[in-house]
């Protein structure tokens, strides 16, 4: 919620209002009128800021996700020694975001895909963003030595682990889910990326 002291214009509290709301109820638990109580924002504005309606407001929310994601999990990448180094840094996020919210909050990109089946707009968004995630991910498995030929199959399934993770996690209110996957991965794919470099030594 929105106190006296946020400095941030209401159109920009609405977005971050709509992406907590998503994250912790889906689509289409959110209401308008709700996203205006949670962001302080004085009533009748939203057709002002988003004439889009929802569809608009949750596009904004999605690319406000995305962005604050890419922020967090790039710097980490940044700062990565080792294979484990960016799997840590492409889970780490989420595992804060679950801790800070007492896991009440998950992925808002899960969240639309699951409600957005008939919102072709928000379903192209969320296909998209997950694209991008995705490369993301590869990318920085092949900078660890990750063959090209496997690194997009593996990106797919860590995210894949990691989405179910964060269900199980909020589900029983714990992280371990999160670690188990973390731990899985950072073994596998470095047992993986020693293979591959003992062969092409051979």
């Amino acid at each position: 919620m929105r106190t006296d002291s946020d400095p941030r214009p209401a159109r920009t509290r609405m977005v971050h209002s709509a992406d907590v709301l998503v994250r912790e109820r889906g689509v289409h638990g959110v209401g308008l009128r709700e996203v205006v109580a949670h962001a302080g924002g004085p009533r009748g504005s939203l057709q002002r800021y988003f004439p889009g309606g929802k569809t608009q407001l949750v596009t904004e929310a999605l690319d406000m996700a995305g962005a604050s994601l890419a922020t967090q999990t790039d710097a980490k990448l940044a700062n990565a020694r080792n294979l484990a180094d960016a799997i840590d840094a492409v889970i780490d996020p989420w595992r804060q975001l679950l801790l800070d919210s007492d896991f009440t909050l998950g992925c808002p990109i899960a969240a639309t895909v699951v409600d957005a089946s008939g919102n072709d707009q928000l379903r192209e968004k969320a296909r998209a963003q997950l694209a991008q995630w995705q490369d993301s991910v590869r990318d920085a498995l092949i900078r660890f030595g990750n063959p090209k030929s496997t690194a997009d199959a593996h990106a797919s399934v860590l995210l894949a682990a990691l989405e179910g993770a964060l269900i199980l996690a909020r589900a029983q209110r714990s992280i371990d889910p999160v670690d188990a996957v973390q731990r899985f991965f950072s073994t596998s794919f470095t047992s993986t990326v020693g293979r591959s470099r003992a062969h092409r030594k051979m």
